[in-house]
């Protein structure tokens, strides 16, 4: 599991005055090239040149800036009311992360997790005020987070994995879904229930927006968990629905429904396992069978239906089932990367398991990134599925209610995801040159 870090900026003279006049909340700062994930949050302490603390931000590692040195994006920029010493902070932690830290204060750079965890712990005493910045990447919920059970770390990691999917076919910035914790005490009910920085939104408006959703007048009559995610461009509400507890749930399943083109697409998540050296996934496979005969089932139904014959009707495909085959998916709160999986259409699956490519050499089958032959990754997957070139017709869509009542009688969670287009607001400024505009042209002809 990856790790929240923290990184020192130690500021020169003249880069303070860079700092200190800055319009906005962002910052961007030369420092010594470097490695952190950018799907991973970096906490920045801004030191001043009288070695003083002053403002605290979140991090990203961004493009070179010149022969090792790498530019450092700094947001969410934060000033303490008054300025702490580092070096008084460092002295209030252990000899072992003092010796660790005495030159990081000095000279700058990244911090490694213990120190950082133990120097955040004191920081934050003594700053109460960033507490809603940064209480979020303490020791105390790491701890907590650690210790939930394996099967309800299992099945929170397979839900964080459909969510941010969801949120990266409609272009919604993963970084929304950061945060996630719960209070000590109460067992999480789910993945979504555990953001903070999510648009909540109430029950009534949920069943208001999407009342004409298929699927979703039997979403209502079980759990569900709702968040809504938006940009300037795109709403995205997120339903997870299940009959059972956390840790008893056999699975998670992805339904993506385009509002704009009427369009569903449904990926269910398979899990390699680790044989020497690669990953690989085994068939036949028991459960896999029933589930694509069930899938069978849903393309039989809905095979004779036809196109409405508009143009955002059109498909390249109508069949709408993705299979995902990926590494084993631990649940790390603070990496919003998706995993590195194989998206496979359900018949070019149902081919490749009986393809001679994958018989090992003992004579056994498995799927692996060195027989698969084709696969989507995330970015191609979402180049095809964000548009509706892929997935079921207007008049298929209308009748897959029995989708999410399979999904959920199988003890597996159905997340639907609605995706539909806002309208841009225009500014005052916008519509002052609209109107220049039109009188020109009212003027002109």
């Amino acid at each position: 599991m990856s790790r929240v870090t923290g990184y020192f900026v130690v500021l020169t003279a003249n880069r303070s005055i860079s700092f200190y006049g800055r319009n906005n909340d962002n910052f961007a700062e030369p420092v010594p090239d470097f490695l952190h994930s950018r799907n991973i949050p970096l906490v920045c302490f801004i030191i001043n040149e009288d070695g003083n603390i002053s403002h605290v931000g979140l991090g990203k590692r961004g493009i070179r800036a010149g022969t090792d040195l790498r530019r450092l994006n700094i947001h969410e920029i934060f000033q303490l009311k008054s300025s702490l010493s580092a070096i008084e902070i460092v002295n209030a932690t252990s000899l072992r992360t003092k010796k660790r830290l005495i030159d990081k204060i000095e000279s700058g750079g990244l911090v490694a997790t213990k120190s950082f965890e133990e120097f955040l712990r004191v920081f934050l005493e003594r700053a109460q005020e960033v507490l809603p910045l940064l209480n979020k990447f303490s020791y105390e919920r790491r701890f907590r987070i650690d210790h939930l059970s394996d099967s309800t770390k299992k099945s929170l990691a397979e839900q964080k994995e459909a969510v941010l999917t969801a949120m990266n076919i409609a272009g919604i910035d993963k970084e929304k879904a950061l945060g996630w914790d719960y209070l000590e005490g109460n067992r999480p009910i789910s993945f979504l229930d555990g953001l903070e920085k999510v648009k909540l939104r109430e029950d009534s408006m949920i069943i208001s927006d999407l009342a004409n959703i298929p699927g979703f007048n039997l979403i209502k009559t079980t759990k569900y968990s709702s968040s809504v995610f938006e940009n300037d461009n795109t709403r995205l509400t997120v339903l997870l629905a299940n009959r059972l507890p956390l840790e008893e749930l056999l699975g998670t399943d992805l339904i993506y429904y385009n509002e704009d083109f009427k369009c569903f697409i449904m990926v269910q998540y398979k899990v390699m396992e680790k044989e020497n050296d690669k990953f690989v996934f085994r068939v036949p496979n028991a459960q896999l069978a029933d589930e694509i005969a069930r899938m069978d089932s849903i393309i039989t139904s809905i095979s004779t239906i036809g196109s409405n014959d508009s143009i955002d009707d059109f498909r390249i495909s109508v069949l709408p089932f993705f299979i995902k085959i990926c590494p084993r998916i631990e649940f790390d709160p603070d990496n919003v990367g998706l995993s590195s999986g194989m998206y496979i259409p359900l018949d070019y699956l149902k081919l490749l398991q009986l393809d001679e490519s994958i018989i090992g050499v003992r004579g056994g089958r498995g799927i692996s990134y060195e027989n698969v032959g084709r696969y989507f990754d995330n970015t191609a997957f979402k180049i095809i599925i964000e548009s509706g070139w892929i997935g079921t017709n207007h008049n298929q869509s209308t009748i897959l209610e029995n989708v999410i009542r399979n999904i959920l009688e199988n003890g597996r969670t159905a997340v639907l995801a609605i995706k539909k287009k806002i309208a841009r607001k225009i500014s005052f400024e916008q519509e002052d040159i609209n109107e220049e505009y039109l009188s020109m042209e009212d003027f002109l002809f």
